[in-house]
């Protein structure tokens, strides 16, 4: 009994020192957030303030751009700072720069570009498009790096001015993509895996059966990276006045080894040191004072004056938040799944109950529908698809922005739209459908010595069991929904993008496109930004471009005090660990590392998904 007691009393007392503990954490937090926002509010006055004369907009790809607003407020803020991060969406950032072209306090944009850029090439599509319209302001860009990525000298390529560190390095030897495969790990652990699918190029699953590229997967991997290469190529030679021959044979010879190759070559404008691009700016920027530095504003704080505001409502994405006119603009960012996190995932049913609800909403005239996805569940994104066509249906013009994604499901839930837009480079297509089936029988028995037994009613009652093979029956049966969903695809996209079904199915078969090719074989519209989708929604909804407002789904939450309030306990308890499940900081590497691997593990239903999980090396 005194054990008893003992015991009882020392975990009470425990209890209650935890409790204490964590009161006083709370407190700090709290303390520290109060500060944050106060300070970050101040911060923003500034930014929208008055500006200096002859400021620049400073542009750091350093701080990454996304594409999709993060919803929750308190997911941008640091614990370990007691700071928030800075959020600037593709919309943000495009608006901005649309801002400062009719500036008078701002005279030009400075591009600064990192080692490491964390913006794909669609983002880059997106702003170059938008630093190409600033230049006809007639206002300066230049853009400065330590060293060149092929994908941040395609956007540096939008300047007036490249100037490269006299040590620093640009890297210009072409595009490679490549695939992992893991056949040979499954074949050690005794792991056997079954691919089902419709369309010779749905490469899904291949990296578990295969140990190297299949002949169809080759083929399209060879055809959208040429075809991305060669785009970037054309690109870069119009604005440096070389040819696209010229750019090809550097590359095959590595010809650009040192600055000096870059500055004979014509890849740069000048060799120039931090403190000699410092004089520089000044020169642009009209700033006399050689011992002050040029007045930077960050693209995050930046929001020009009022009066530039109001004069600029036309040319403002945002448009007028006192309209009654609306554009809604939906995102559909991640993997396609029937139940998930809408923060991360697209939910079929979540997001079309989202679409639903703007159907039914006589203020909204047109959708904006933002796809980022290699798609997912076939099953959720027909749910979406339903939707979206009801939409078209009601008057209510809908027009599809592809971003770096917008393949298989994510291409599915595109076909119901009255225009797609896609950026060059985006990856789409991949009209195909596949399953997959493990069997863990042979690694779990000769491995862990654990087997399998027992009774059933049908010979297919446990199919699917990671015990035991398929039957011949289970196989065809799972084979035959397969086909159905491919007829079925098939059949939207014929619909969708008024083409035969011969025609569709030439160019289906599981086939990834990049967005030019499918421009060019009319499964989207046209190439364009989220800007160019904006306005057409804007023009097809019969509205002026003064005369709307844009409401965003996710809308993106400011981090003010009440916001914080609401989900700050919940919060605390995951960030130290006392909600059950709870990553610990050191396996958060390793789930980053296995979410590349996410896409190709077998899942329950009929999924249309990307090939294969593609990062370009640019």
């Amino acid at each position: 009994m005194n054990t008893f007691f003992k015991t009882f009393f020392a975990s009470l007392l425990a209890i209650f020192v935890s409790g204490i503990l964590f009161f006083i954490f709370s407190l700090f937090v709290f303390a520290g957030l109060l500060s944050v926002l106060s300070s970050s509010g101040s911060h923003s006055q500034r930014g929208s303030g008055n500006l200096q004369p002859h400021s620049i907009l400073h542009i750091d790809l350093a701080q990454p751009i996304t594409d999709k607003p993060v919803e929750n407020a308190l997911a941008l803020f640091d614990y370990s700072a007691l700071s928030f991060r800075n959020q600037t969406t593709l919309l943000d950032a495009v608006s901005r720069i649309e801002l400062a072209a009719a500036d008078p306090g701002i005279d030009g944009i400075y591009l600064e570009m990192p080692l490491a850029l964390p913006t794909t090439l669609s983002t880059l599509y997106e702003l170059r498009q938008a630093l190409s319209d600033f230049r006809e302001s007639g206002k300066f860009i230049i853009s400065y790096a330590d060293v060149y990525s092929q994908g941040s000298y395609y956007l540096a390529t939008v300047s007036d001015q490249i100037y490269l560190h006299p040590q620093g390095g640009l890297s210009w030897e072409g595009l490679s993509a490549n695939v992992l495969f893991y056949k040979g790990l499954l074949d050690k652990l005794g792991i056997r895996v079954d691919l089902i699918r419709h369309g010779r190029f749905k490469g899904a699953g291949e990296p578990l059966i295969l140990d190297r590229l299949s002949d169809e997967n080759r083929q399209q991997l060879t055809s959208i990276t040429h075809s991305t290469w060669d785009y970037l190529c054309q690109e870069i030679a119009r604005a440096r006045e070389l040819s696209p021959d010229s750019l090809q044979a550097y590359a095959d010879r590595l010809a650009v080894a040192t600055p000096l190759d870059a500055l004979r070559l014509g890849f740069v404008d000048s060799l120039l040191y931090r403190d000699q691009l410092r004089d520089r700016l000044n020169l642009l920027s009209h700033n006399t004072d050689d011992e002050t530095d040029p007045h930077l504003i960050p693209l995050a704080d930046y929001r020009g004056s009022e009066a530039v505001r109001r004069r600029t409502l036309s040319a403002d994405l945002l448009g007028d938040p006192n309209s009654d006119h609306e554009i809604a603009l939906v995102y559909a960012s991640g993997d396609i799944v029937d139940a998930g996190d809408r923060d991360e995932q697209i939910v079929g049913n979540t997001l079309a109950e989202t679409l639903g609800e703007i159907r039914r909403d006589p203020d909204i005239h047109a959708v904006v529908l933002r796809v980022n996805s290699p798609g997912g569940s076939a099953l959720a994104s027909e749910i979406i698809w339903r939707e979206v066509r009801l939409l078209h249906e009601s008057d209510k013009p809908v027009i599809v922005s592809m971003g770096d994604y917008a393949a298989s499901g994510g291409y599915y839930l595109s076909c119901g739209a009255d225009y797609i837009l896609t950026a060059p480079t985006t990856l789409t297509g991949s009209i195909g459908v596949f399953g997959l089936v493990v069997n863990l029988q042979e690694g779990a028995s000769r491995h862990l010595g654990i087997t399998s037994d027992g009774v059933r009613t049908a010979p297919g009652a446990d199919m699917g069991n990671p015990f035991r093979p398929l039957s011949p029956a289970e196989r065809l049966y799972i084979q035959n929904g397969v086909d159905s969903v491919y007829t079925r695809f098939i059949d939207i996209v014929a619909q969708g993008r008024r083409l035969g079904i011969d025609t569709v199915d030439t160019l289906a078969g599981g086939r990834v496109w990049t967005g030019l090719q499918a421009t060019e074989n009319h499964l989207a519209d046209a190439t364009g930004s989220l800007r160019d989708a904006i306005r057409l929604a804007v023009q097809q909804a019969g509205l002026s471009e003064s005369d709307y407002t844009l409401r965003q789904y996710p809308e993106p939450e400011e981090p003010t005090f009440v916001t914080l309030l609401g989900s700050l306990s919940g919060s605390i308890v995951t960030r130290l660990g006392l909600r059950s499940g709870t990553p610990a900081a050191g396996s958060r590497q390793l789930d980053r590392e296995l979410e590349h691997l996410r896409p190709l593990l077998p899942e329950s239903g009929i999924r249309a998904d990307m090939p294969f999980t593609l990062e370009w090396q640019y």
